[in-house]
């Protein structure tokens, strides 16, 4: 076994075979954090799932923006490993991409998970129509045309196919409200909230997005911009799933009022799903099916 399957250096995400079985209780209470991962991950798996439970044989899967490559990995598993169904990974950080073809090339069952450098804004080195269903997952705020990459996915998928995309909304309620707070206390908020998540601030108290490969976020929208990006690269929305009103931290954790609280405030998000007031929403977004030829 790659020893690369074996150490997981204290990071959840690289696809180890230790974080599969030893991770799974060793991370801090962050109760706000865990609800809204996994709300997101279930989300897109259900909907990935059921776009290739659909297609017809054989079938393939794209993750835009895969990083360590986890997403297809769970999403075969979830589907039984079918031989029948090619599923893809890219990213524009070479490193993290070696740790899932690790894992595919050496776990039994995973020979169809393939990974490759790619950048979306150059073109995926894919034919036209290649994919049944693509995701991208917390991809385009860090992309400097939008637009444009949605106008990519929708070359790769094939008529009728899915998209899955999920991205922060900018300027929502809590974000603004918290925005301002961080501002009357000089910072004190955001160095609470960040407190244990390795995030490093400037002296204002905001955090810094430092990223190995690409830009941060630089083109986070609001709800009527994502509609209306996504309308102009020629998809429809079928769904849309507002995720919780918080990222999470542990520090509401360590404070039982606040958090009770937050919790009152997200079940009536629940109910009422406002995005003004949602941390990110969760897209399923599908590209028109060709349309029949017209018999005379």
């Amino acid at each position: 076994m790659p020893p690369v399957l074996i150490l997981r250096e204290d990071d959840p995400h690289r696809p180890c075979l230790e974080n599969r079985v030893a991770f799974q209780g060793e991370e801090g209470p962050n109760l706000l954090g865990y609800r809204n991962g996994y709300r997101k991950d279930a989300t897109t798996l259900a909907w990935l799932e059921e776009a290739v439970r659909a297609a017809s044989r054989p079938a393939a899967i794209l993750d835009v923006g895969c990083a360590y490559g986890n997403l297809i990995l769970m999403l075969n598993a979830r589907l039984g490993k079918p031989s029948d169904v090619t599923m893809w990974g890219v990213d524009l950080n070479e490193d993290t991409l070696r740790y899932g073809q690790a894992f595919a090339l050496s776990v039994p069952g995973y020979a169809n998970c393939n990974y490759q450098p790619a950048d979306i804004m150059q073109g995926l080195p894919f034919d036209d129509g290649y994919f049944d269903a693509v995701n991208m997952g917390d991809v385009i705020e860090h992309l400097s045309d939008p637009c444009a990459a949605l106008e990519e996915i929708h070359r790769v998928l094939k008529p009728g196919g899915l998209l899955v995309l999920t991205t922060p909304l900018r300027d929502t309620v809590f974000k603004r409200a918290a925005a301002l707070i961080n501002r009357l206390s000089c910072g004190k908020l955001n160095r609470a909230y960040y407190a244990g998540k390795s995030t490093e601030l400037d002296a204002e108290g905001r955090p810094v997005m430092r990223v190995r490969v690409g830009h941060d976020h630089i083109s986070e929208m609001n709800w009527r911009e994502l509609k209306r990006t996504c309308g102009s690269a020629g998809f429809h929305i079928e769904e849309a799933h507002f995720l919780p009103i918080m990222s999470g931290s542990m520090w509401f954790d360590r404070h039982p009022f606040l958090l009770s609280s937050l919790l009152f405030l997200e079940a009536l998000h629940d109910w009422w799903k406002l995005p003004a007031w949602a941390h990110a929403v969760c897209l399923k977004l599908r590209k028109p099916a060709a349309r029949e030829p017209s018999v005379a």
